[in-house]
């Protein structure tokens, strides 16, 4: 498949009271229809634009520009005599909250081309001509000083847009309370390495939603694309390797001196590099980032006050990484020196379980690891039959796990009272599921255990089951991209695979990260095997071919 079969999804607007009943002040300005949503105009964000909203804005009073090409130049609005009140200032913020925008060549063109004009360290922005409040408005100050492309690839990780983007895939559940993920924006501004890197993986991200239609194209001939998506998908793209770049070039001083620069901020920068390598493709360089990550996490200091969320979840995705890595990697593919300690998983795991985008049990995912070292263990005559007995055990355990009683936990955290239990409940048991078959696979002793083949499509025909049962449009959706490839992996019918295939592009949807199309093309080479006669080993030994290499989550 190649790099701009992308998919993305139509998006809810966040229910309201009372839509607006007027343009925003941009597109009244410009006289151009608006679509009215709320709190912030799609059409402006689309265009790179900063919405000014519906409300009053603030009447400047003969203020005086400090900085930049205007310096001493002063407001032309008129001084009020009325009495002075306080006003409601409607600061234009870079970081937009706005619902997905439509994509067009023209409005792409506005966003990623750059013409946008800056002065100095603030850019003004011309108001509504026909509303009496200054015709001036104020940039964020974090994002005044950015060119317009990295400006919009910051407001495009943060804000109410994010739950159609980037920050959105990071959690279960994008809330303003509970994703973490969106504090480590502020930090952009003293930290330029983590700025430019969150810029690499919004570009990234970028790239691949423009041209998600394309991966559909074939089943559905009445799809047409506004002329210079894929020209628009490039240039970001290409924005996002020279981010890239830049960060890891600053990442070779932070590593020097890592005191000054803050050993979370390092982590951070570490975790985003492994995004944007599953964003790109998830194959090959991923592995380099985790263990340099796994060498931050033995610097740590103890977390400051108020920052503990951020660093529980930055720790649990890092771990979570290393163990779907490790399932799929050869013995000793990880450097044992690293923070990565079987002892560690279960307390890593269990302070940022309740929102992780896995929606898997800490429980499930030390079970899979223990698997994954059986699976590498070097088996002789003799330990054959402990190896085989040690893997029934783990199985054992896994479906003695209570799946309603984790799923229902979640409702004892005040900010997810209303998640989706049941769907919960299908996506957890998914990934036992998936576990369990993967530990028959990965066991080579078990190979030869009675009744293999018929607990395995037991196994396979229950994860589909529950799969089934979670719709596009539900949070945990994204949640199965794991279970989905397992089961795809041990399918042997055209139906099934078809299937299999038709959810990832969909998944694709949801999320358009690019180590999805990886593992549409890793299915491939094993249902190819297995149509050639040449299937003589389990797929998980297929999948640790050092030349395969990927990462799945």
């Amino acid at each position: 498949m190649t790099r701009n079969c992308r998919t993305r999804r139509s998006s809810r607007m966040a229910p309201m009271q009372q839509p607006p009943t007027k343009p925003c002040h941009n597109c009244r300005r410009q006289r151009l229809r608006c679509d009215r949503s709320y709190p912030h105009c799609n059409k402006c964000v689309t265009a790179g634009k900063e919405c000014l909203g519906y409300g009053q804005l603030f009447r400047w009073t003969g203020a005086v520009a400090s900085r930049g090409k205007l310096a001493g130049r002063a407001s032309t609005a008129p001084i009020d005599s009325a009495p002075a009140l306080s006003p409601r200032m409607a600061t234009t913020m870079a970081v937009s909250t706005t619902s997905t925008p439509r994509l067009d060549a023209q409005s792409w063109d506005g966003a990623l081309g750059g013409g946008t004009p800056e002065y100095g360290d603030v850019q003004l922005i011309p108001a509504d001509g026909s509303s009496v409040s200054s015709p001036w408005v104020l940039v964020d100050p974090l994002c005044r000083d950015l060119e317009p492309s990295h400006r919009y690839y910051l407001s495009y990780s943060d804000g109410a847009i994010v739950t159609h983007r980037l920050c959105k895939d990071l959690v279960s559940h994008d809330l303003p309370d509970g994703n973490p993920f969106r504090s480590l924006l502020p930090l952009t501004r003293a930290h330029p390495l983590l700025q430019h890197i969150i810029i690499a993986a919004s570009a990234a991200h970028m790239s691949n939603l423009v041209t998600a239609p394309l991966c559909y194209s074939g089943k559905r001939g009445d799809l047409v694309l506004p002329p210079g998506i894929e020209e628009a998908s490039s240039r970001a793209y290409r924005d996002a390797l020279i981010a890239k770049h830049k960060a890891l070039t600053l990442m070779r001083g932070a590593l020097q001196d890592v005191g000054s620069s803050g050993g979370d901020v390092i982590l951070a920068a570490c975790l985003f590099f492994i995004n944007v390598e599953l964003i790109e493709s998830g194959k090959h360089g991923w592995k380099a980032h985790l263990e340099g990550a796994g060498k931050i996490m033995s610097l740590l200091q103890p977390a400051v006050a108020g920052n503990e969320a951020l660093r529980d979840y930055m720790l649990s995705d890092c771990f979570i990484y290393f163990i779907l890595g490790s399932a799929f990697m050869p013995a000793a593919a990880f450097d044992t020196g690293s923070y990565f300690r079987s002892s560690q998983i279960p307390y890593i795991l269990e302070r940022a379980a309740a929102n992780s985008y896995l929606c898997c049990p800490p429980e499930i995912l030390g079970i899979l690891h223990a698997a994954s070292q059986l699976s590498n263990a070097s088996s002789d005559a003799d330990s054959q039959e402990d190896i085989a007995a040690a893997g029934l055990a783990l199985i054992q355990q896994a479906q003695a796990f209570d799946i309603d009683a984790w799923a229902h936990d979640v409702r004892n955290i005040s900010y997810l009272q209303n998640a989706p239990v049941q769907s919960r409940i299908h996506a957890g048991s998914a990934h036992r599921l998936a576990s369990c078959l993967y530990i028959l696979q990965a066991i080579p002793s078990l190979s030869t255990m009675k009744g293999h083949d018929e607990v395995a499509e037991a196994l396979s025909r229950d994860i589909f089951q529950h799969l089934s049962s979670i719709p596009d449009d539900d949070p945990n959706f994204k949640a199965t991209t794991w279970p989905t490839f397992i089961a795809g992996a041990e399918a042997s019918g055209r139906t099934r695979r078809e299937w299999v295939m038709d959810r990832l592009r969909r998944l694709v949807v949801s999320c358009p990260w690019g180590f999805l199309y990886t593992a549409m093309d890793a299915l491939e080479v094993i249902w190819g095997l297995d149509g050639q006669g040449k299937a003589s080993r389990s797929w998980v030994q297929t999948l640790k071919d050092p030349d395969l290499n990927f990462l799945i989550v």
